[in-house]
């Protein structure tokens, strides 16, 4: 027998084996490892989990522009000033309940299929959304936004179906679009909410009574009318990714037979999940999403600012602008993510690299203030500095595809899969929930307290952010592959 024929029935040896405790202890190690060849997409079953994923962004943000007007229009406060106190609460309930019901939903996806989930889970996005902007009353919008959340928080299910649709080799490609894929549901969500709202004053077909009682009820039932047609596509066209499992049977007078297990997966008991190795890695992810979602809330605001006071002194039209353009660069430099991936080799070492983009993106806020006292926010130095400081942005964005990576592959054995994501999701939804809050409140503290020299909370938030690069550095890569283990179950 030649090496190579040695080499091949290890290989083969190695695939028969079956999941053992070693895949939990020991699933993330630091070998140095080939990027794998990559293989293509299944882009049928895929587009329609990507057009899915679109809604949860869009149902999410696409009152963000009115929500303020309709707090004082249906009378819960005359002050203006008292908005945001409410338009707050509306916000986080809906992080809240996401919190609250994302395990749960996937654990029962492991019970009755990811299919059922999902699209029950989108059909109640677009009640939610739709009894949001016919309420009249603050309960009523809490209470439709409540609803929106518990069930937005199926999206950790779309990336189970991914998961279970891919391999090691063409999972990044997938979690790529899957990005874009939301990033899309933003752009399109904010611009809606506020051109389809007050139809009555804009366009004639709309001058009826319903409208003049109901004037932010248009971009909402617009929202709800795109996630029920999805709906309808993801009847008819979404297959079902929890197969049942094979296992061998020894028949009498035979050698062996494969017959389908129908018995449901058993989740695996997070103690048992929950390793060490794993902790740093879902630690690692909650870093990154409380940096990403603070800074991403502290830029509207800081661009608003005064110069003098520490920020770009920018109008709200040049802000909106520039937002849409940061939304608009992400989707365009996203499909290079998997160029990234190879260059570097593995996904991790990727992760690092991008990890220690978030310190510097944290310095660049007040350098942009520097020159925006030194040259004027008009000046075209400013402006190839904003350009620049949008391509940090970007590529930092590609933390969110190599974590959400990392966490499937970390998954010690396909019934762990779901608890994994939900974990990860977890940690997105919790960021949303606390890191915007957080970060508004400290950025207008550093410039009424004027504690280092008003520079506070970059001071904060680039000692956050080194520490969580530094912690990327421990993170190791993993050595098993649940998808092969699973398939010999």
């Amino acid at each position: 027998m030649t090496d190579e024929q040695i080499s091949l029935l290890h290989d083969e040896r190695c695939g028969e084996q079956d999941i053992t405790s070693e895949n939990v202890q020991g699933v993330l190690e630091n070998p140095i490892i080939a990027f794998p060849t990559s293989t293509p997409l299944r882009w049928k079953p895929l587009m329609v989990i990507f057009l899915i994923t679109m809604i949860q962004p869009l149902a999410f943000d696409i009152i963000f522009p009115f929500v303020n007007q309709m707090i004082l229009e249906i009378g819960v406060v005359t002050d203006p000033e008292r908005v945001g106190f409410y338009s707050g609460l509306i916000e986080s309930c809906y992080a809240a309940t996401g919190l609250l019901t994302i395990l749960p939903a996937s654990y029962l996806s492991d019970r009755i299929g990811r299919k059922p989930v999902i699209l029950g889970g989108t059909l109640g996005l677009a009640l939610s959304i739709g009894l949001f902007g016919l309420s009249k009353s603050f309960l009523a919008m809490i209470l439709s936004r409540c609803i929106g959340g518990g069930l937005g928080s199926v999206w950790s299910c779309a990336k189970i179906m991914i998961a279970e649709q891919t391999d090691k080799a063409n999972l990044g490609g997938a979690f790529q679009w899957l990005t874009i894929a939301y990033r899309i549901g933003q752009v399109v969500g904010l611009p809606l909410g506020g051109i389809l709202v007050h139809p009555e004053r804009h366009f004639p077909l709309f001058r009826s009574r319903f409208w003049f009682d109901y004037p932010f009820a248009l971009p909402c039932f617009v929202a709800s009318a795109f996630a029920i047609c999805t709906v309808a596509v993801g009847c008819l066209t979404l297959e079902e990714t929890l197969k049942p499992k094979r296992k061998n049977r020894q028949g009498y007078g035979s050698t062996s037979s494969e017959s389908l297990d129908h018995t449901l997966p058993v989740n695996p008991p997070l103690k048992l999940v929950l390793t060490p190795p794993i902790v740093s890695l879902l630690l690692s992810n909650v870093v990154m999403c409380l940096a990403s979602e603070a800074l991403f809330s502290i830029f509207p605001l800081f661009s608003f600012t005064p110069v003098n006071s520490g920020g770009l002194g920018l109008s709200e039209a040049t802000i909106g602008i520039q937002m849409s353009v940061r939304a608009i660069f992400h989707i365009a430099i996203m499909p290079l993510y998997s160029t990234f991936e190879k260059y570097f080799g593995t996904t991790i070492r990727l992760y690092r690299v991008v990890f220690w983009l978030w310190p510097i993106f944290v310095i660049c806020f007040p350098l942009l203030n520097a020159l925006a006292r030194i040259a004027g926010s008009e000046s075209w130095t400013f402006n190839i500095a904003i350009w620049a400081f949008f391509v940090i942005w970007g590529i930092s964005g590609y933390s969110w595809v190599s974590i959400s990576i990392m966490v499937t592959d970390a998954a010690p054995s396909a019934s762990s899969l779901s608890t994994m994501n939900g974990l990860s999701q977890m940690a997105i939804v919790l960021s949303q929930a606390i890191a915007p809050a957080f970060a508004t409140s400290l950025f207008a503290f550093s410039i009424k307290s004027g504690v280092a020299g008003g520079q506070l909370i970059w001071i904060i938030l680039f000692i956050f952010t080194c520490c969580g690069a530094v912690h990327s550095m421990t993170l190791h890569e993993t050595t098993s592959d649940w998808r092969k283990d699973n398939s010999t179950t």
